[in-house]
């Protein structure tokens, strides 16, 4: 959990850049957002910079997309007046200060450091706040109502390590979520689940903002947009998540450029990683071998039912071709069954390449509903599956 972090700020703050007064009084719920009018729909390639995203963020942070019906706090000033916008659909953002959380296994001469993290990275090791990138939301309703009245991740398709953008003064970065604030059952921290505005040392440093647990950290003007949903969870280890996250940076921004500005997202937003999905029981996503797209690719346990999980999207419901992108650097094929929601396909074969850095590809046609959808590889074998670097998702 997060430590003590109250700071009270001077008078005449400066105002939060995306925040709006405080007048909703309609019931709790989520608006769909208003897109940003443009002439024309922009061109599905079309390449997003971080000003104009960031325009746009700004411009779709109105009260009819505001999603909490009480403010937060702004965990530097203490101000109750932080407010998240859903600025597309499944994408929210706010802006506050930035208090710095040094938590973790790095070690720390703040003496509120704790060793751990909520989070953790896809060892099982608690996270580096000095070497990843991380943002802190609140651990569970302060208000203890459903649907609750403050934004709670839990809520809005949110889990671990859910990719985010980070803006400050010109610079964006790509962030984690890592660590929460204090939940209802704890009594020892001067914090609440209320608060908004902490991010990890290496968060503070990436973005030019003084990064001591004890002295530093910025009162306002840092916007934290955030993706929510399967496919946008960072997977690696506290040596390479932030390397991990900042490969986002360019698709995040020109998937939320499109979208909000009523164009389609880019490309190669029907290509899914097998890096944002989820192993059996000793499996790892490795990235030891040259050639792969993304951060890496899924290595299943030598077993019978070792598995990978990928969560896909769908336009429409419909028959589409699984196309997966894999090596096998063995002598054998390694078949496995494919799996959609739950219901096995069929098997597929995934026969042998010249090596494990030679990458083929293999297909099967299956059925899909519109929107998430989760695909299973699972071998057939004691090999377990090939090494799985991606799915692309064809009609």
């Amino acid at each position: 959990m997060s430590p003590i972090r109250v700071r009270l700020t001077v008078a005449g703050a400066a105002a939060l850049a995306l925040t709006t007064t405080f007048a909703m009084t309609n019931a709790h719920a989520v608006t769909p957002p208003r897109a940003v009018t443009t002439p024309h729909a922009a061109p599905a390639d079309t390449t997003y910079t971080a000003a104009e995203v960031l325009a746009g963020v700004k411009k779709n942070s109105t009260a009819a997309n505001q999603v909490n019906t009480k403010p937060h706090i702004n965990t530097m000033t203490r101000a109750m007046n932080v407010n998240v916008y859903q600025v597309a659909s499944g994408v929210y953002a706010y802006t506050s200060s930035m208090a710095i959380d040094d938590d973790g296994s790095d070690p720390d001469p703040d003496p509120d450091h704790q060793g751990d993290t909520t989070w953790h990275d896809s060892s099982g090791k608690a996270l580096a706040a000095h070497h990843v990138p991380f943002y802190v939301l609140g651990d569970d309703c302060w208000d203890r109502k459903t649907p609750c009245p403050h934004f709670f991740y839990k809520e809005h398709g949110m889990s671990g390590r859910q990719f985010a953008l980070m803006f400050y003064k010109g610079k964006v970065i790509g962030s984690i979520f890592g660590d929460t604030q204090t939940a209802n059952n704890q009594t020892t921290s001067d914090n609440d689940s209320r608060e908004l505005g902490e991010a990890s040392v290496k968060a503070a440093q990436l973005l030019g903002i003084p990064s001591s647990g004890t002295t530093g950290g910025v009162d306002n003007g840092v916007t934290v947009v955030m993706f929510s949903g399967p496919s946008w969870v960072v997977n690696g280890t506290n040596a390479n998540l932030n390397a991990n996250a900042q490969v986002k940076v360019q698709q995040a921004l020109d998937s939320l450029g499109a979208a909000m500005a009523g164009g389609t997202p880019p490309p190669n937003g029907n290509v899914f990683e097998a890096e944002t999905g989820t192993l059996s029981a000793g499996g790892t996503f490795d990235s030891n071998h040259a050639g792969f797209t993304g951060t890496g690719f899924a290595n299943t346990a030598n077993a019978v039912g070792a598995y990978v999980d990928i969560p896909v999207t769908a336009a429409a419901a419909g028959t589409k071709t699984l196309s997966f992108r894999y090596s096998d650097g063995t002598t054998s094929a390694r078949p496995a069954t494919i799996s959609v929601n739950g219901a096995a396909q069929g098997t597929l074969n995934f026969p042998t390449t010249a090596n494990w850095d030679t990458w083929a590809n293999v297909s099967v046609a299956v059925p899909l509903k519109a929107g998430a959808n989760t695909i299973r590889v699972a071998g057939t074998t004691a090999a377990g599956d090939a090494n799985i670097d991606s799915v692309t998702v064809s009609p």
